[in-house]
């Protein structure tokens, strides 16, 4: 009896739904903050997760631009590493135009989603997505690591997946940006460990390495870039803080060793991309000297836009209102009011070694920012910090201030809510740093009430006068910021003046600011986040009756078109893959720039029309209204008329798409719409003969002549040393494209005599090979930016082969490190497992 008894009283209770819930949660203490997360992205973002919509600005329509082309290739077993569809051919890989199945960590991704996906219908926008809870987690695991407190974690999460620039980067296209930046919080919180470990350093020096070579692998340079600076910054201040400490300069330098190594080891990982990148940059605009210091500095940051960290739309915000000293932008670099007030705080409460570093990293950037707005800074880092000058748009670093600020205010709120001490508590610094904050608000609000006529001085004295609409908006916008600022700063010192007298909680206050924090930036970022529906997105790239017949004509032969004059991207084209000599790219070859501008072909008048269309047309005047007049035939310049007929020509620029008439009888009217296609009818071929060689070494020589209106390239060739062995000119010379891809051109060729033949692509040594009969021969640089080779007399099948001899070995390179890499991190698990275990 007594055992039955024992029995029963042993029996387990039937364990409540509820107590199983709260004991998973306390055992598994972060996944409700990692929900939380997850779970406002999906609202924020359920329009284009759940509602069948997308992005739909410029820049993210252009990126779709190069997809078909890409995935066309990866269909037929092609690694597409050249770009034939836009500037007459480039390199799409080493320009970093599309890298595919190169960003590790988007691989693991999209393979996660292609998963999902076979199950559950998965919108595209999910890769994005989770990029974002990425950056949320690692900046969660940074503060976790750096305070212990999940709310103040989470509110930092929050605040860095919320920023209106960060929300931008899905919005407008910038999807390398987003991947890159994801991991700025986690290789900090490894550099940090692996400079302050005692022990498991191998272990860091292996993650710290692959973190950094997954951020390169992302192909976003220039924020990777702005990722070294930020460890150059911390590199300097954990010397001079050793130093200070007098910690034993033995460990100190290990610890640097050790920090150096990884970062070599991490960027030697990214070989596979880099070393064409670094290739390819010889080639490009931004090789040599770097970029121009004026193009470079374009969109530099105006001390005065920091108003915009308080007031977002003081500026106009963005788009038509703004009135700024940038080009133009689409957001205002703002951070969230309750972030900036918690990162003040952190330097009230608690001035340690990481609150004074995120501090000097904060201004740091915020100040290189300024670009040429404060040239006695960015002129010296232009000049002689090593890669600096190879990119533009200084305003890109303040990724880093709001980083660092976001940092300082989950350290701010930890500290916040860490203090027990009644006196603490009391302390009139904390009160008097509440109540300065709150002032400020309040007058910033006042000005805006009652400051109208001021605030519209300001912007009718501005680089960019707004129209009268428009200044009214601007002031409407920045008048409802500064309201709702001094709102926010009044509930948010009410807060934590009333934690500090003890009436609320700690997590109570925390959770309280988080939804201050989410409102605020959310009522920012809803003006960023419009997608549209995807109809648009697809009408966007609707087949034109132009591109329909421009397809029906690539069956026939290779050629390009010269869209003169219409209302398509630079880059549309390309999405339908037809051959164009226009095209947009930050990093074109050097020499078909330098050809575009010194031939002045592309250059624009100021009604939008190129060299091509305009000799045709005079501005007259009728009845008080501009207006165009043809020009008559005798009027024409012969000189411009063959100058710019020579370079369409050896481009093989077969049709030209115009809204307007051309009045020659060359350009023969093939289609009749908006706009028209003209088929220049004397187009050279891609590949032909020429009768002799003109040998000029000196670019500016050549030029010249190119704009002499006396070269012909029918008949001549512009070479630029001399070759072996005259030619001869021969009627019965014949060439034939007898295979084009994007990659590998093949021809069969009759030379009756010693020929140069001359093919309509684009010089590029660092690739393109030449075989004449299965024998490699030179490639001779023609016409400045074509090629030619020179053939023997005889019959000859011709190969022009893209092989990058870089990229083969940055492929072995970044996979050897790689499996080195993993295989330290699992003999370091296993190694700490035998050890637990013993």
């Amino acid at each position: 009896m007594a055992k039955k008894k024992a029995n029963k009283a042993s029996r387990p209770e039937k364990v409540s739904q509820a107590s199983f819930v709260t004991r998973y949660i306390n055992k598994h203490s972060h996944f409700v903050p990692l929900a939380i997360l997850l779970l406002l992205l999906v609202i924020f973002f359920n329009e284009v997760m759940f509602g069948g919509k997308a992005f739909v600005s410029a820049d993210s329509l252009a990126s779709s631009s190069v997809r078909p082309f890409v995935q066309d290739a990866l269909k037929r077993g092609i690694y597409p590493l050249w770009n034939p569809y836009i500037f007459s051919g480039m390199p799409s890989f080493a320009s970093l135009q599309s890298a595919p199945f190169i960003d590790l960590l988007g691989d693991i991704i999209g393979g996660f989603h292609w998963v999902v996906a076979k199950i559950f219908p998965l919108a595209d926008f999910t890769r994005t997505l989770l990029n974002y809870f990425l950056f949320g987690l690692f900046t969660y695991l940074l503060l976790l690591k750096k305070t212990g407190g999940r709310v103040a974690a989470l509110l930092c999460a929050l605040a860095m997946v919320f920023q209106p620039q960060v929300v931008s980067f899905a919005v407008f296209g910038h999807g390398t940006k987003l991947t890159t930046v994801v991991l700025i919080p986690l290789i900090f919180l490894l550099l940090d460990e692996l400079l302050l470990a005692p022990t498991r350093r191998g272990r860091y020096f292996a993650l710290l390495a692959l973190a950094v070579g997954v951020q390169l692998l992302r192909a976003h340079t220039q924020m990777a870039y702005y990722t070294f600076m930020m460890i150059g910054v911390f590199a300097v201040f954990w010397l001079v803080e050793s130093y200070l400490q007098k910690r034993p300069l033995k460990n100190v330098f290990v610890s640097l060793a050790l920090a150096a190594g990884a970062l070599v080891v991490g960027a030697a990982m990214s070989a596979v991309l880099y070393l064409p990148v670094q290739e390819y940059a010889h080639y490009s605009i931004r090789g040599g000297t770097g970029l121009d210091y004026g193009y470079a500095t374009n969109w530099s940051f105006s001390p005065v836009e920091i108003i915009t960290f308080f007031v977002p739309s003081f500026m106009g915000f963005g788009g038509q209102t703004y009135w700024g000293a940038m080009p133009f932008t689409d957001f205002p670099f703002y951070m969230g009011i309750v972030t900036l007030f918690l990162a003040g705080l952190a330097l009230v409460i608690k001035r340690d070694r990481y609150t004074i570093f995120f501090a000097i990293l904060a201004i740091f950037a915020l100040i290189v920012s300024f670009g040429k707005n404060l040239p006695i800074l960015y002129g010296p880092l232009f000049k002689f910090l090593p890669f600096f000058n190879k990119f533009r748009v200084p305003s890109m670093i303040l990724i880093l201030t709001a980083f660092s600020v976001v940092v300082l205010a989950g350290m701010g709120l930890q500290a916040l809510l860490n203090l027990n001490d009644q006196k603490i508590r009391n302390s009139k610094v904390i009160s008097r740093y509440i109540y300065v904050f709150l002032v400020f608000g309040g007058v910033l609000a006042v000005f805006f009430l009652f400051g109208k006529n001021l605030y519209l001085g300001w912007v009718n004295s501005s680089a960019k006068p707004l129209a009268p609409a428009a200044g009214e908006l601007a002031y409407e916008r920045a008048t409802f910021d500064a309201i709702k600022l001094a709102v926010l700063l009044a509930l948010s010192g009410f807060l934590i003046l009333y934690f500090l007298k003890g009436k609320i909680q700690a997590n109570t206050l925390g959770g309280l600011l988080i939804v201050l924090l989410v409102s605020d930036l959310w009522l920012v970022d809803f003006k960023i986040n419009q997608p549209q529906p995807k109809q648009e997105r697809e009408n966007y790239f609707a087949e034109t009756a132009a591109v329909k017949f421009l397809k029906t004509q690539k069956r026939v032969e290779p050629f390009r078109i010269f869209p003169a004059n219409d209302d398509k991207p630079e880059n549309w084209y390309m999405y339908h893959q037809i051959q164009n000599i226009r095209g947009y790219h930050a990093a074109k070859l050097k020499i078909y720039q330098e050809f575009i501008e010194e031939t002045g072909f592309d250059a624009r008048n100021r009604l939008g029309f190129p060299p091509l269309l305009e000799k045709y047309f005079k501005v007259v005047t009728n009845d008080g209204q501009p207006a165009l007049q043809l020009v008559t035939p005798d009027r024409l310049p012969p000189q411009r008329l063959q100058a710019d007929n020579a370079v369409m020509d050896m481009l093989n620029v077969k049709y030209v798409l115009s809204d307007y008439p051309i009045p020659d009888p060359r350009y023969k009217p093939v289609l009749e719409g908006r706009p028209a296609v003209f088929e220049n009818t004397e187009a050279l071929p891609r590949a032909f003969f020429v009768d002799q060689i003109k040998v000029i070494p000196q670019k500016d020589e050549i030029f010249r002549y190119l704009r002499s209106g006396e070269f012909n390239p029918a008949r001549e060739a512009i070479l630029e040393e001399e070759p072996p062995f005259d030619i001869e000119s021969s009627e019965e010379n014949r060439v034939e494209v007898t295979a084009y891809d994007i990659q590998e051109i093949g021809l069969r060729a009759h030379a009756a005599k010693p020929a140069l033949l001359v093919l309509s692509e684009i010089y590029y040594p660092a690739g393109w090979n030449a075989l004449v009969d299965g024998k490699e021969t030179k490639i001779y640089k023609t016409n400045y930016i074509l090629r030619s080779i020179l053939l023997e007399p005889g019959d000859h099948e011709i190969q022009f082969v893209f092989e990058s001899r870089t990229f083969k070995l940055g492929l072995w390179i970044t996979f050897s490190i790689l499996f080195i890499l993993l295989a330290i991190l699992i003999y370091s698990w296993r190694y700490r497992k035998r050890v637990a275990d013993a």
